[in-house]
């Protein structure tokens, strides 16, 4: 069995071999969304291949396309912020498809929907520039901005207390706070009756 210190150094290593791949990643992510050359080329038997989204590329099976997920070619490219940028731009700039009956989408992948980056909010920059992993969370619908930006400690955990009922509000609270807190909250309580 390896010793942690050992682990620590093949791991190590492992990351700074893969640094200059990484930086050639990136590079060739910029290039790729600078040429649009996603959208049309010859494959390696000569055949014409045609995506009409980056994600369709970024998903298809090699020669097809690059057989990864949206969120792992974020990862890569997570260093390069401006490449980081526009590559959710891409991403998200899919064209609308329209269709005789539609669903409403949940209310945590419609507000990722809601905020591309052309109106990028505060909130969702600062995901992008300080918490990178969960920025991609965000865009691919996987989470709304406010649990991002509290999973990050940018913002304070909210929830709504219900007051009509004692017995509910103090559920709410139970389910949520800490028990220190709670008790502090007790004492606080007691002292201004």
């Amino acid at each position: 069995m390896k010793d942690h210190g050992q682990v620590v150094a093949e791991l190590t290593a492992d990351i700074r071999a893969a640094r200059p791949a990484m930086t050639r990643v990136a590079a060739g992510v910029r290039e790729l969304l600078e040429t649009g050359a996603w959208q049309e080329f010859t494959g390696p038997g000569g055949e014409l291949v045609e995506h009409g989204e980056l994600v369709e590329f970024v998903t298809a099976d090699p020669p097809r396309g690059l057989g990864i997920t949206p969120g792992l070619m974020r990862a890569l490219v997570a260093e390069d912020l401006d490449t980081a940028a526009r590559l959710d731009q891409a991403l998200l700039a899919a064209p609308a498809v329209t269709s005789a009956v539609t669903s409403a989408p949940p209310a945590e992948a419609q507000e990722a929907q809601e905020e591309t980056p052309a109106r990028e909010t505060p909130a969702l920059r600062r995901l992008r520039e300080d918490a990178p992993a969960l920025h991609s969370r965000v865009v691919a619908g996987e989470m709304s901005t406010n649990a991002a930006m509290v999973q990050a400690g940018f913002r304070p955990k909210t929830i709504s207390v219900p007051v009509s009922r004692p017995e509910t509000a103090a559920r709410a609270l139970r389910n949520n706070m800490p028990r220190q807190d709670l008790v502090e909250l007790v004492n606080l309580l007691s002292a201004e009756l």
